[in-house]
C-alpha cells in the first residue's frame, strides 16, 4: 500500500513539473547593455555633433571662403553620420513628436520637400526664419534633408552663403534648421538619459507595463527595429537608385546624394546596426548550434562596408562609372543575406516572434 501511495505522489509531482512551462528567458540584461553601451552614447554623440552645426552655418553665411565652406561641409557630414547611426531606432523617443521625420524627410520619391521649399521661397515665408516657428511647419521643410536642399547645388557644391538675392533669407532659414536639429538631438539625448523615461519602459516588462508584458516582447521590438533598419537600407536607400538595370539607374535617388554624402549615410546606418547588435552580447543566450551566426554577421557586415569603401564620392556624379553599379547591386544582395540571418536564424534561435517589419502600416 505504501508503495502505491509513494508512486502516486511521484507521478503527480512529475505531471505538475512536466506541465509547467520552461523558465522564460530574461532579455533585460541584453536590452540594458544596448541602452547603456550603444543607444545612450550614440545619442550623446549625435547631440554634441549637431550642436556645432548652427555655428558652422553662421560662419559660412558670414564669409563663404574656402575654410568656412569646408567647415560647413564637415559639420553637415558629421551631423549626418551621427544621425545615420541612430536612424534605425524606430521606437520610443525617436518616434515621439514625429522627431524621425523632422530630422530627415525620407524617403521622398515624389519630391514633396522640393515643391514645398520652392513655395516657401516664392512666398518668402517669414516663419522659416526661426527654429521655434519652423518646428510647427511640415516635416518636409525642416531637418537634414531640407538643409541639404538649400545649402548644396545639384553638383554637390556648397552654395550656402553665396552672394545672391536670396542670401539673407536662405541663411536665416538654414540657421533655423540647424538650431531645430540641435534642439531635437538634445531632446533625444535627454530622453534616453532619463532613468525613468523610455529606458524604464523597455526594462520593466510586466502586467503593469502598458507597452511590454514581458522582457521578450521588449526584445522583439528591438529586433524589429534592427531588421527594419536593414530593410530600409536595401529597399528604400538602394533599390530605387538601382532601378531595373544600369541603364535605368537613378543616382539622385540615393539618400543625401545632393550633398555628396550617400556613402557617409549608408555606411553609418550599417555601422550603427552592427554595433547595436554587438552591444546586446547575445552569444550566451544563443544555443550552441547557432553560434556561427555571430561570425557570419561580422563577415557580411564587413563585406558590405568593403563595397561602400570601393565607391567614389559623390555618387551623384560617379554612379555608373566603372563597376559602381555592380558594387551596389551586390551590396543589396549582401543586405538581404544579413537581414535573413537576423530575422530568421538569430530570431529563431532566440525564439523571438514577430513580422520584423516596422514599415507595415506606415
Amino acid at each position: 500500500m505504501r508503495f502505491w501511495v509513494m508512486r502516486f505522489w511521484f507521478l503527480a509531482a512529475f505531471a505538475v513539473f512536466s506541465a509547467a512551462p520552461a523558465m522564460a528567458a530574461d532579455f533585460n540584461p541584453p536590452i540594458d547593455r544596448l541602452i547603456s553601451n550603444y543607444i545612450r552614447p550614440a545619442m550623446t554623440e549625435f547631440a554634441a555633433v549637431t550642436d556645432r552645426l548652427p555655428d558652422a552655418v553662421a560662419s559660412v553665411c558670414s564669409s563663404a571662403g574656402p575654410a568656412e565652406i569646408a567647415g560647413f561641409q564637415a559639420a553637415y557630414s558629421d551631423s549626418l553620420r551621427a544621425f545615420s547611426r541612430v536612424h534605425f531606432l524606430r521606437f520610443g523617443p525617436l518616434l515621439d513628436d514625429d522627431r524621425l521625420s523632422r530630422l530627415a524627410f525620407l524617403p521622398d520619391p515624389r519630391g514633396i520637400a522640393q515643391r514645398q521649399i520652392r513655395k516657401i521661397y516664392a512666398q518668402k515665408d517669414p516663419s522659416v526664419g526661426s527654429a521655434e516657428s519652423l518646428r510647427d511647419k511640415s516635416v518636409a521643410v525642416q531637418g537634414l534633408t531640407a538643409l541639404q536642399m538649400i545649402a548644396f547645388d545639384t553638383e554637390s557644391e556648397v552654395v550656402l552663403g553665396s552672394p545672391d538675392d536670396d542670401k539673407d533669407y536662405t541663411c536665416g532659414y538654414a540657421l533655423a534648421i540647424a538650431r531645430n536639429l540641435a534642439a531635437i538631438a538634445a531632446g533625444l539625448d535627454a530622453d534616453w538619459s532619463d532613468p525613468d523615461g523610455y529606458r524604464a519602459v523597455l526594462l520593466s516588462g510586466g502586467p503593469r507595463n502598458d507597452r511590454y508584458r514581458t522582457s521578450k516582447e521588449a526584445m522583439e521590438d528591438v529586433f524589429n527595429a534592427l531588421v527594419t533598419g536593414l530593410i530600409i537600407v536595401r529597399d528604400q536607400d538602394l533599390l530605387p537608385a538601382l532601378g531595373a538595370s544600369a541603364a535605368k539607374a537613378k543616382a539622385n535617388r540615393l539618400p543625401f546624394s545632393r550633398s555628396g554624402n550617400s556613402i557617409v549615410f549608408l555606411s553609418g546606418e550599417l555601422h550603427g546596426i552592427q554595433d547595436a547588435v554587438a552591444s546586446l552580447e547575445l552569444e550566451d543566450m544563443t544555443p550552441t548550434d547557432f553560434q556561427w551566426i555571430f561570425a557570419a554577421l561580422d563577415f557580411e557586415f564587413g563585406n558590405a562596408q568593403a563595397f561602400l569603401s570601393g565607391l567614389e564620392p559623390p555618387l551623384r556624379r560617379t554612379f555608373g562609372e566603372g563597376d559602381s553599379y555592380s558594387q551596389i547591386s551586390v551590396l543589396a544582395i549582401t543586405l538581404k543575406s544579413i537581414r535573413d540571418t537576423m530575422a530568421l536564424e538569430l530570431a529563431g534561435a532566440l525564439e523571438l516572434a514577430g513580422g520584423f517589419n516596422a514599415l507595415d502600416g506606415d
